[in-house]
C-alpha cells in the first residue's frame, strides 16, 4: 500500500502530469472565460425586457397624459397625488391585497396534505398522482377560466376567489412537496414511540421543519395572484376590479398612460414589500432556531461538567 502511494506521489510528479495539471487548469480557466461571456445573453435580455420596461414606466409616472400618447408639461408628481387621496384606488388595492392573501392561506391549508401523501408515495403512484397535480398548468389559463365560466356563478368575490385558488393550487403543492419529502420519518415514528399524536407530532414536529417551505410557497402564490389578470377579468365579469385590471382601463379604455404607470408603480412598490416579508419572517425563525441550540448546547454543557 505504501509502495502504490509512492509511485502515485512519484507519477504526479513527474514532468508529463506536470504538464497535464497545467493544461487541465487551463481550461478550466478558459472554460470559467467562456461561461462568463455565456452571461451576457441573459443579462441583456433582463436587462432589455425588464430593467428597460420598469424604467420607462417611473418616467411616464411624472408625467400627466390627456387621451394622447404624448406626455403633456413638465414632471409632476399629480399622478401619485390623485392615487393617494383617492379612497376608491385604495380600496381596490386592499382588495387585491385580501383576495390574493386570502388564496394562498387557502392554497397552503389544500395544498399541504396533498403534498405530505405525495412525499410519502414510491413509484408509478407518485408519478400519476404528479402528472394529475401538473395537468392543470399544461392548459391554457383562458380555457381552464372558461371552464370555470359554464359551472360557477361569475362577477362574484367568490368566484374570484376560487379562480385563483385553482391556479395557485399546483404550484404550492409542488414547492411543499420537496420541504416535507426532506423531513424524516424516523422522527415521526420517535414521536409516536414517546406518547405523542399524530397532530401534536405535525404540529410541534413536522410544520416547524417545513415552515421554510410554507412560507416559500405561500409568498409565490401571493406574488402570482396579485398579479393575476385573466382570472378577475373572465370570473369577476367585469363587475370585480383589482389593480391589474385598474392599470389595464386606465392604459386602455382612457388612455391615461400616467397614472397608469403610478398605479403600476404603486403596485410594485406594495407587492415587493409584502413578499419580502417572508424572508424576514425567515430570518427571524433562523435565528430563533439558532438561539434555541444554543441553550441547548450551553446546558448539555452543563450537565457533562
Amino acid at each position: 500500500m505504501v509502495r502504490s502511494g509512492r509511485v502515485l506521489r512519484a507519477s504526479v510528479k513527474s514532468p508529463k502530469y506536470r504538464k497535464r495539471g497545467i493544461s487541465m487548469d487551463r481550461e478550466k480557466d478558459t472554460w470559467f472565460y467562456v461561461n462568463k461571456w455565456y452571461l451576457i445573453i441573459p443579462l441583456a435580455f433582463l436587462t432589455f425586457f425588464f430593467v428597460a420596461p420598469l424604467v420607462k414606466m417611473f418616467y411616464l409616472s411624472l408625467f400627466q397624459f390627456n387621451g394622447v400618447n404624448k406626455p403633456l408639461g413638465a414632471f409632476t408628481l399629480s399622478n401619485y397625488d390623485k392615487f393617494l387621496k383617492d379612497g376608491y384606488y385604495w380600496g381596490v388595492l386592499g382588495k387585491t391585497v385580501g383576495l390574493s392573501f386570502l388564496s394562498a392561506i387557502i392554497c397552503v391549508i389544500l395544498g399541504y396534505p396533498i403534498s405530505y401523501h405525495l412525499s410519502r408515495m414510491q413509484g408509478k403512484k407518485k408519478s400519476i398522482i404528479t402528472a394529475m397535480v401538473m395537468l392543470p398548468l399544461w392548459v391554457s389559463i383562458t380555457v381552464r377560466m372558461f371552464g370555470l365560466m359554464t359551472m360557477i356563478e361569475c362577477g362574484t368575490y367568490l368566484a374570484v376567489e376560487i379562480g385563483l385558488v385553482y391556479c395557485g393550487l399546483p404550484y404550492m403543492i409542488m414547492i411543499l412537496t420537496g420541504p416535507i419529502g426532506n423531513v424524516s420519518q424516523s422522527v415521526e415514528e420517535a414521536s409516536y414511540v414517546c406518547g405523542a399524536g399524530f397532530w401534536e407530532t405535525f404540529f410541534k414536529i413536522t410544520f416547524p421543519l417545513t415552515i421554510k417551505g410554507v412560507i416559500s410557497g405561500f409568498m409565490l402564490v401571493f406574488a402570482l395572484n396579485t398579479a393575476a389578470f385573466v382570472v378577475p377579468v373572465m370570473l369577476g365579469s367585469g363587475k370585480i376590479v383589482t389593480m391589474t385590471t385598474l392599470i389595464y382601463q386606465q392604459a386602455t379604455y382612457i388612455y391615461d398612460w400616467g397614472f397608469a404607470a403610478a398605479i403600476s408603480v404603486i403596485f410594485l412598490i406594495v407587492s415587493m414589500a409584502l413578499t419580502n416579508s417572508g424572508k424576514l419572517y425567515d430570518i427571524y425563525c433562523e435565528k430563533r432556531a439558532e438561539r434555541s441550540s444554543r441553550i441547548l448546547r450551553d446546558e448539555l454543557r452543563r450537565e457533562g461538567e
